[in-house]
């Protein structure tokens, strides 16, 4: 019986310690995230199966072109996953179906070849077609690769980078899409 009592509280102690060291890996290394809706296509397709790394943005910035997935202003319970388009301090235009960027003097057109062909990204209520606007310090322009179909920066502001939950580094599920994310 003796056996037993030290059987079942070791099986306990591995289960436990277990849990702590998976909870720790998922609220700071990495997390499973599922895609819901069709805001991210062609890219990425609802019920889709992502790895988040939560614990890379920590020592580098976020690039332009990272898929990162965040919770929206006023809705806590939700994840968006959205592309980041602008950067902090840049000074940016959406005119004529295109995203114009004037980063310290220099200006382009942001070239976005992981959208739809003839894909026309336009204003909305928060980020008004045709008026330059500047992101503020610590935040983010973050859109969704299906422009007509996304709730994103143009409507719910620009991203906090205190919300930001990670970027989006593999696609686990469907098999057939299983891969890094460029």
């Amino acid at each position: 019986m003796k056996n037993f009592k030290y059987y079942t509280l070791d099986i306990f102690e591995t289960f436990a310690l277990s849990f702590i060291i998976i909870m720790f890996l998922y609220k700071v290394v990495a997390s499973i995230e599922v895609v819901w809706g069709s805001s991210m296509e062609p890219n990425f397709y609802s019920n889709e199966r992502i790895l988040v790394d939560r614990i890379t943005p920590i020592f580098d910035d976020y690039k332009r072109g990272d898929v990162i997935v965040f919770i929206p202003p006023n809705d806590e319970d939700k994840h968006y996953i959205k592309r980041i388009i602008g950067l902090p301090g840049e000074l940016l235009k959406i005119n004529d179906c295109r995203v114009y960027i004037n980063n310290e003097g220099d200006k382009y057109e942001i070239e976005e070849s992981y959208l739809f062909e003839n894909i026309c990204t336009s204003g909305g209520t928060e980020i008004k077609e045709g008026r330059s606007i500047k992101i503020p310090m610590d935040q983010y322009l973050a859109l969704g690769d299906n422009r007509t179909n996304s709730v994103d920066s143009r409507y719910i502001g620009f991203i906090d980078r205190d919300k930001i939950i990670g970027r989006v580094v593999f696609i686990l599920w469907p098999i057939g899409r299983i891969g890094f994310v460029n």
